[in-house]
């Protein structure tokens, strides 16, 4: 607390102490909760390194914004936008979205400030980081509960008829799956690679196809694929029979807990 006398007047004026370590941590915190807030709302898995790399960046470049004095301005909003910016880059790698990604996490951040004043309005002020770091923890999770709910509303019972033979799947329609074929334009589903989808290349050469792709770090990907003889989706009031559909073989799991082995492309819909 410093006393300064001006005019005849005297001001008392709050001097705080900020240990930049404690600063550091606190925003490596929040950046994690935000970040990981920000990756279930764009339904992303983010990847350990990454998302470990972008919240080390958000707790340091907040650290440095405050040793460089910006005051609150353009060039503060600047500096925040860019650091932002930065984290979304080295989380998703994905330049696309990247306004997507940084309307979500400016968005998220400011939830967290406005409950931290909410918390101290009723007069925690001694813990009102806590509970907003609390409060935002809870949105994560009810985030994350309501795209598990959303995502098995989503799953299909699909039946593949190739060679005179049935195969059974579960199948998640994706309506980020916009795969086409570049030749037919039919959509593409994708579908785990195994020694039976595999035999179908085998068996009919003719419908072998080469499927352009592109995500996150790969631009121009090419995903082998084949046509086969008949999909059926079972959509709960009926069956859609899809004579000719495309498929993509996926080398690895599509699914991290095995719920479902396709994804359906959302032009089959």
């Amino acid at each position: 607390m410093g006393l300064f006398y001006y005019n005849g007047i005297v001001e008392v004026m709050a001097i705080y102490e900020i240990y930049i370590d404690i600063y550091f941590v606190e925003n490596l915190l929040l950046d994690m909760l935000v970040l990981l807030s920000v990756s279930l709302l764009l339904g992303k898995r983010p990847v350990l390194w990454r998302f470990l790399a972008a919240s080390i960046l958000g707790g340091a470049g907040a650290v440095i914004i405050l040793c460089m004095g910006i005051s609150y301005g353009i060039g503060y909003i600047l500096s925040v936008l860019a650091l932002n910016a930065a984290m979304c880059l080295i989380l998703f790698a994905d330049t696309e979205q990247m306004f997507l990604q940084v309307a979500y996490l400016q968005g998220l951040s400011f939830i967290y400030t406005k409950l931290g004043d909410c918390v101290e309005a009723l007069g925690i002020t001694r813990f009102s980081r806590l509970g907003a770091f609390a409060l935002l923890a809870a949105s994560a999770l009810v985030i994350c509960r309501h795209k598990r709910k959303r995502e098995k509303k989503r799953l299909y019972e699909v039946r593949i008829i190739e060679n005179g033979k049935e195969f059974d799947f579960k199948a998640l329609c994706d309506t980020g799956n916009l795969l086409a074929d570049p030749y037919t334009g039919k959509p593409v589903s994708v579908i785990e690679e195994n020694a039976d989808v595999l035999s179908w290349l085998r068996d009919k050469p003719h419908k072998y196809k080469l499927i352009p792709f592109r995500s996150i770090g790969e631009d121009n990907g090419l995903l082998e694929g084949t046509e086969v003889d008949e999909l059926i989706i079972s959509t709960g009031v009926g069956q859609k029979v899809e004579r000719g559909a495309v498929i993509a073989l996926y080398k690895g799991r599509l699914s991290g807990d095995g719920s479902f082995q396709m994804i359906l492309n959302q032009g089959l819909f």
